[in-house]
């Protein structure tokens, strides 16, 4: 089988000879009977298992005799009948020890419950070894053309399921590693301070994402109810999404003049942690994007879809707006470093 074949010949079934038809026919005759043998082994295991031994004794003689003239049958020799002399019968040289149960067989049979376990055990690899036999004819004294469509259609629904699969899983893959920007809040929360650091949606703000520019600077201006007046802590919730890189480089608290209460830079430190660390209460779902330099802004990444930035400082009295410097970057629009 040629690789020309398998991708131009016609995947429509192809029409077979008289002799062709016949050899599918014998084909299906022992394919009947190898699954006819294969269920009286099921029930014997069922009969010997629930102590049926009597039932399990005449089923046994049934099968010896069907294993027998399964293999006369592949061999083109006469079948021997039921009860007939099993010694004209020439044992195949196996290395699987196929028919060794023959040296057992008694005509009466027997219901000792260890012997027909026995003589189970060397029926079933009587079985398998007549299984392979028959595989071995099905390709080769008994081959024909449909086997050969078969083959090749059986190849080229493996090829085109892997083909999609890997299409799909690929396409998946991407959108994992390289998410699309969805449309999404940023959210600020604050809370009283270092102890107190619990945040209710009665002082939470939001404003969403500008996905017009991404890749540059936006800035958010969040004006700001009276009950986020005062203040000793904010919680930033930067994104809704994984896998979205970003740049925080300025966040500023203003009272209502304008006038800056507290405002803060997010840059990479000499031991490359952001600078003042120890004014981060909690960073989750989020991690530093790379390789960065001190004195760099620090470039970050969401790992889940909860991302929160904890931050504390001296509290603030007053407060009207915050201002937030942020740029976002898609995965795929990242420029190497």
């Amino acid at each position: 089988m040629s690789f020309k074949e398998i991708l131009f010949s016609t995947w429509k079934s192809p029409k077979i000879s008289a002799e062709e038809s016949q050899f599918e026919e014998i084909k299906k005759e022992k394919k009947q009977k190898l699954n006819q043998m294969e269920s009286r082994l099921e029930s014997l295991e069922i009969l010997i298992s629930n102590d049926k031994l009597e039932d399990a004794n005449i089923l046994m003689k049934y099968l010896i005799y069907d294993l027998v003239n399964f293999y006369q049958s592949l061999s083109g020799n006469k079948t021997i009948p039921f009860e007939g002399d099993l010694s004209l019968f020439s044992i195949p040289e196996s290395k699987t020890k196929a028919f060794q149960f023959l040296s057992q067989v008694s005509k009466e049979g027997t219901t000792d419950e260890t012997k027909l376990n026995d003589l189970f055990e060397s029926c079933l690899i009587t079985y398998d070894f007549l299984l392979g036999e028959s595989k071995k004819q099905f390709r080769t004294k008994w081959f024909t053309t449909l086997d050969q469509f078969k083959a090749i259609r059986k190849i080229r629904i493996i090829l085109i399921t892997s083909i999609l699969s890997f299409s799909v899983f690929g396409v998946l893959y991407y959108q994992y590693k390289f998410p699309v920007m969805k449309d999404q809040n940023i959210k600020l929360y604050s809370f009283a301070d270092r102890e107190h650091p619990q945040t209710s949606e009665s002082q939470m703000v939001s404003m969403p994402v500008s996905k017009q520019k991404i890749g540059e600077w936006n800035e958010y201006v969040f004006v700001l109810p009276d009950s986020m007046a005062k203040f000793g802590g904010l919680r930033i919730d930067p994104l809704e999404q994984r896998g979205i890189h970003f740049v925080l480089d300025e966040f500023q608290v203003l009272d209502g003049k304008g006038k800056p209460l507290y405002s803060k830079k997010i840059v990479v430190s000499q031991n490359l942690l952001p600078e003042d660390y120890q004014d981060f209460l909690k960073i989750s779902d989020i991690k530093t994007a790379g390789k960065q330099l001190p004195g760099e802004l620090v470039e970050m990444v969401t790992t889940g879809r909860d991302p929160q930035i904890l931050l504390v400082f001296p509290p603030v009295d007053g407060a009207k707006t915050i201002k937030i410097k942020m740029k976002y970057i898609e995965a795929h629009k990242l420029k190497k470093k």
